[in-house]
This record gives C-alpha cells, sequence and structure tokens, in this order.
C-alpha cells in the first residue's frame, strides 16, 4: 500500500472520474433469472455465489468509470457466511484490479476496541498467522463521535490507509444532531470536521490532501462549501447522488482548487438501473451491462462537466 489519498486522486486523474461505486447487494433487488435459480436451490453456497456473480458483474461494467468502490458491510452480514465469504471474494477481485477499496462500516468504539475493527479491516497481516490480511480495505468508514483515543488505533494500525469521519452524512435527520449550534461557535459537523482536519495533518500527500478525509452528504450544498473551509485538507466522500437525490453542486463546491477534493458515491443509483423482471433470462449479464454502463457513465460525465463549469465560471 502507499498513500490512499494521493492513489485515489492519481486514479481519478486517469480515468477523469469522481465516481465512488457502492457494492451493496439487495437480493430482492436482484434480476429475477438470479433470484429463481436461487429460490431453486436455496443454499449458502448459491447465496454465495449469487451475491459474488451480482458484485463482478457490476465491477467488470463500472471499472473504466470507479474511481474506488464501497462495499456497504452491512449488506454482507445481514446474508451471514454466505455474505461474508461473498465480500472477502469481493475484496479479492477488487485487489487485483488494483481499485481503491472505501469499505462502509462506520466503526468506532473505546479505544481497545476500536483497535481490534481497525486490525480487521485496515491492518496489511493477520494478527496472529501474520499472513495477508484477506479482509484489508485501502479506507474505512468511522464515526469519530469517541474523539481522538478511538481514532488513534485507526491512524496507528496502518499509516497509509485512509479514514473517513462522519461530518454531515445525507440522512434527512442528520441534523438532529449534526446541525446543533455550539457554544464555542459554529456546528457539529463542523467540530467534527475540524478535528478530521486535525487528525490528518501529518499525512498530507503530494496532491495536498491528507489520509483522514470527512462523509459529507450531497444532499447538503450550503454544508458542504462551508465544511470544505473547515477542512481544506480533507478528502470528501459524498452519498446521497442518485436515489437520495444529492446535487452536483455539493461535490463542485467540495472539490478543492484542483477539482480533486471530493468524490460523488452512488450505490443505489449505479446498482439497479433495472426492475428485476426485466432480467429474466440466462442473459442477464448482458442487459444489465448495458444499463448499469449507462448509469455510470451518465453520473461520471454529469460530475465532469459540472467541474468544468464551476472551474471555468
Amino acid at each position: 500500500m502507499t498513500h490512499f489519498a494521493d492513489r485515489l486522486i492519481e486514479r481519478a486523474v486517469r480515468i477523469d472520474s469522481r465516481v465512488i461505486v457502492g457494492l451493496d447487494p439487495e437480493v430482492e433487488r436482484f434480476p429475477v433469472f438470479l433470484r429463481e435459480r436461487l429460490r431453486d436451490e436455496p443454499t449458502e453456497e448459491r447465496l454465495e455465489e449469487t451475491l459474488f456473480a451480482f458484485n463482478r458483474a457490476i465491477i467488470e461494467v463500472t471499472a473504466p468509470m470507479a474511481v474506488g468502490y464501497k462495499p456497504q458491510a452491512a449488506f454482507y452480514e445481514q446474508y451471514g457466511t454466505a455474505g461474508h465469504i461473498a465480500l472477502r471474494r469481493t475484496l479479492m477481485l477488487l485487489r487485483d484490479l488494483e481499485i481503491p477499496i472505501i469499505m462502509d462500516g462506520k466503526r468506532n468504539d473505546v479505544a481497545h476496541t476500536a483497535k481490534a475493527y481497525a486490525t480487521a479491516w485496515l491492518a496489511t497481516h493477520h494478527p496472529v498467522f501474520k499472513t495477508p490480511n484477506p479482509w484489508r480495505a485501502d479506507a474505512l468508514t468511522i464515526n469519530g463521535y469517541l474523539g481522538k483515543d478511538g481514532v488513534l488505533p485507526f491512524l496507528e494500525t496502518n499509516r497509509e490507509a485512509g479514514l473517513f469521519v462522519l461530518a454531515k452524512t445525507s440522512n434527512p435527520s442528520s441534523g438532529d444532531l449534526q446541525d446543533l449550534e455550539l457554544v464555542s461557535g459554529g456546528t457539529v459537523a463542523d467540530k467534527m470536521a475540524q478535528l478530521a482536519e486535525i487528525w490528518g495533518r501529518d499525512s498530507i500527500g503530494a496532491y495536498g490532501y491528507g489520509n483522514v478525509g470527512i462523509v459529507v452528504g450531497a444532499t447538503y450544498p450550503e454544508t458542504a462549501a462551508r465544511l470544505r473551509r473547515v477542512a481544506p485538507h480533507a478528502l470528501f466522500l459524498m452519498p446521497g447522488i442518485g436515489a437520495q437525490g444529492g446535487s452536483l453542486q455539493s461535490v463542485t463546491v467540495a472539490a478543492g482548487p484542483q477539482g480533486v477534493g471530493a468524490y460523488a458515491a452512488s450505490s443505489r443509483g449505479v446498482m439497479y438501473p433495472f426492475k428485476p423482471e426485466e432480467l429474466a433470462g440466462a442473459d442477464w449479464r448482458a442487459g444489465l451491462a448495458g444499463r448499469v454502463e449507462e448509469a455510470a457513465r451518465t453520473l461520471q460525465t454529469a460530475v465532469s462537466k459540472a467541474l468544468v463549469t464551476t472551474a471555468s465560471g
């Protein structure tokens, strides 16, 4: 592994994209062909193969447009052993393709437990056998609510890895806490962004960004602009584009002076631009490919155009 922020930015520039593709498998949204085959053979092995086959199909189509991939751990955990094995196979595939992996786990706890989370997802080697860690991701989303002692284990376990600290999430009720004004000034989200900037200041890379970024919902453009001022050296991971109605403006105002500081994360919008019954035959991959490629390409083009327009304006 090398410096996460630099690697992510280098790929973004090389493929002219700012799109992070989510990998959130939901069997009920899969092509009918896959669902019927699973119904006819309801085994752990068939479920694992179905989950991985769908992920692989998405990756094969979107790899030219994806700066990185963001598997959400919950969508694998819900399927038990089969889900965990499918996730491990997905991580191995992405590592073979040398595409950055952002594990969306939103982990954290007291320092002792945080260390275990960090070892699980970021350590280069297994803690007992010292073999390469099959679960290793390039970056991990974390909750910074416990403060510095809950974040340090993630920083110390793998200094080349990336972290994305939750600052302003894309859900409608995020303001219940994140928008509260502090006596010291600013909001809770502002404070979290400020802390992330501090936590990442020793890891600034060649492009001016550190390995500690923040999660900022694309559903809040004004907040995104303000948090960029608070955390000028933090990469922004911006979910909410597509299914949640996030705006491209949020990405452009957070992109920074070189236009490489913010990344639009889309899961449902890219993964499921079809109705399950539309892909009922054994050739489901071909039908899926056209629809998914169009969705990913449309998002890539829209973000790129918005960045160019903002830069020229």
